[in-house]
């Protein structure tokens, strides 16, 4: 739990992911953790790891968390009430329902954040969302869509990373692929360490939605990232090339890993390694394939990554691979 709070953007991604799947169990500490009020990167993380687990306890959490002082929060509160607006339980979807028009309508709060809320409320079959957009004169129509960030990116990568979750599992693939062009060249241009990151795990999540609607269209920018990677990036990176990393991506694995070290983050480390081995695996290599070859000629240390089992080829007939869309 502790992790949540740390400085480093992969040990919070990584501690949200955990909690996830410890799922309702960890819903009282979480929202204690928040109670607690600390500070904002702990209070997204906080949030994040609540919307993933879904569990109506955090529905209060997330309502107080609306007006959060820290936008990034505020959005981070939108995903965790916006799941209870088709909830079974009445009180629980009108308490969501009420909350997010709340928000929509308050000038005094960031447009990002009431975009997000108006875009939630369209969900919500016969609500009064179309009335509500007409009352928001200044607001333009609502949170951008993925389509429309394409011409220009938001100025708060938080909107795009709430825009690929809402909308990542049914936008075109192309607008995904353009997606993480456009990311890429706004996190080159960022200015400062603090800005550029937050691109990054931006561009991360894009690569993420693209891994989990099993399509490669963008794994050129993926393997390249591993190849230039000088310190660990963000989780979306690694779930991503452990999910569709192909063979082309070895190398680059092999390079980051190599280049890490032992007593250095063991996350990072770990991920590698399990993403090597799934390559591996996938494209059913062993120890004389061309690719493993070049690789460990490269990274004569990377040859750790493989199970000595690995070498021998299984007599098992394996299991169909699904098609990757690209």
């Amino acid at each position: 739990m502790h992790e949540l709070a740390s400085q480093d953007d992969i040990r919070r991604e990584a501690a949200v992911a955990r909690l996830a799947v410890i799922g309702a169990r960890a819903v009282g500490r979480l929202v204690e953790a928040l109670a607690a009020d600390p500070p904002a990167p702990a209070r997204v993380a906080i949030l994040r790891a609540l919307e993933a687990i879904g569990d109506r306890r955090a529905l209060p959490s997330g309502l107080e968390r609306l007006t959060d002082s820290d936008p990034r929060a505020t959005l981070a509160a939108v995903a965790v009430v916006r799941r209870f607006l088709t909830s079974s339980n009445r009180d629980a979807a009108r308490a969501a329902f009420e909350g997010l028009t709340a928000l929509a309508l308050d000038r005094g709060r960031p447009d990002g954040a009431r975009m997000a809320a108006l875009e939630a409320l369209d969900e919500v079959p016969g609500s009064s969302s179309r009335t509500l957009r007409a009352r928001l004169g200044g607001l333009r129509g609502g949170a951008p869509s993925l389509e429309a960030m394409l011409g220009r990116l938001p100025a708060d990568p938080d909107v795009v990373r709430a825009a690929l979750q809402t909308e990542g599992a049914s936008a075109p693939l192309s607008t995904l692929g353009h997606l993480v062009d456009a990311l890429r060249a706004r996190e080159a241009a960022a200015q400062g360490a603090e800005e550029r990151a937050a691109w990054r795990t931006a561009r991360g999540a894009a690569h993420q939605t693209l891994s989990a609607r099993n399509s490669r269209l963008a794994l050129y920018d993926l393997r390249e990232t591993f190849a230039d990677a000088s310190e660990p990036l963000p989780v979306g990176f690694v779930a991503a090339i452990e999910a569709i990393g192909d063979r082309s991506c070895l190398d680059a694995v092999a390079r980051a890993w190599s280049n890490s070290t032992p007593h250095g983050d063991a996350w990072w480390r770990r991920h590698l390694d399990a993403a090597f081995r799934a390559i591996v695996k996938r494209e059913r290599l062993t120890r004389r394939s061309a690719e493993l070859k070049r690789a460990f000629a490269r990274w004569p240390q990377a040859s750790a990554l493989v199970d000595p089992a690995a070498s021998t080829p299984s007599r098992t007939t394996p299991r169909r691979r699904p098609a990757v869309r690209t």
